[in-house]
């Protein structure tokens, strides 16, 4: 899944990797958006539970799909924003 409203970097290339960098415009859409799901997860212990669980179960069976990753928990953040 493209997302043109950041730039994703990360070091080394190859796996392990030791750094995530996530870059986006401040005060964007798509930073509000990143801004009020982590504090949703915040806010609730149980859903940032079972969004670790996602992550996890999705890292495992996306393991050098990153897009597919991406995609894979997309639903269950349009949710949380929805609610």
């Amino acid at each position: 899944m493209a997302l043109p409203e950041r730039r994703f970097l990360a070091w080394p290339m190859t796996r392990p990797r030791q750094f995530h960098l996530h870059a986006v415009e401040i005060g964007s859409p798509f930073w509000h958006d990143h801004l009020r799901f982590r504090d949703r997860l915040r806010a609730d212990p149980e859903l940032a539970q079972h969004y670790a669980q996602l992550k996890r179960a999705l890292a495992k069976r996306f393991d050098d799909d990153r897009a597919a990753y991406t995609e894979a928990k997309s639903g269950f953040i349009r949710d949380v924003l929805a609610g």
